[in-house]
């Protein structure tokens, strides 16, 4: 015999396919707890939502949306983040890295507020 069975052939195939598969599952499953970003928007003097659940180490991205400034301010779980004066339609992301609830509000608009859980 100069090269391999055809049974061994086979077997190895199976094992490429087998190893294959592992590496594909794993990939997905990466992917699916991979940190994603959540938008709330701002309008109207108001958040988009009042509470909202996400995982941890994921962030939200505030937008604005009025025609006036604001100021989000977020506390909670030993974290403190404030976007400083946010412009009409700029953007403020923050990440959400430890567990616990998280109070949202705007330092120039007080009846702006909200909750984040993060679980």
């Amino acid at each position: 015999m100069n090269g391999p069975s055809e049974s061994r052939i086979a077997d190895l195939l199976v094992k490429a396919y087998v190893v294959c598969g592992v590496a594909g599952v794993l990939a997905l499953a990466g992917a699916a707890w991979a940190a994603s970003t959540v938008t709330v928007d701002q309008r109207n003097l108001k958040f988009s939502v009042r509470e909202l659940k996400i995982a941890k180490g994921d962030s939200i991205e505030f937008t604005n949306s009025d025609d006036t400034q604001h100021n989000i301010t977020i506390t909670g779980a030993g974290f403190t983040a404030n976007s400083g004066l946010q412009g009409p339609g700029q953007p403020f992301k923050a990440p959400f890295v430890k567990p616990g609830a998280y109070k949202v509000s705007c330092g120039i608009h007080p009846n702006m507020r909200m909750t984040v859980i993060v679980e």
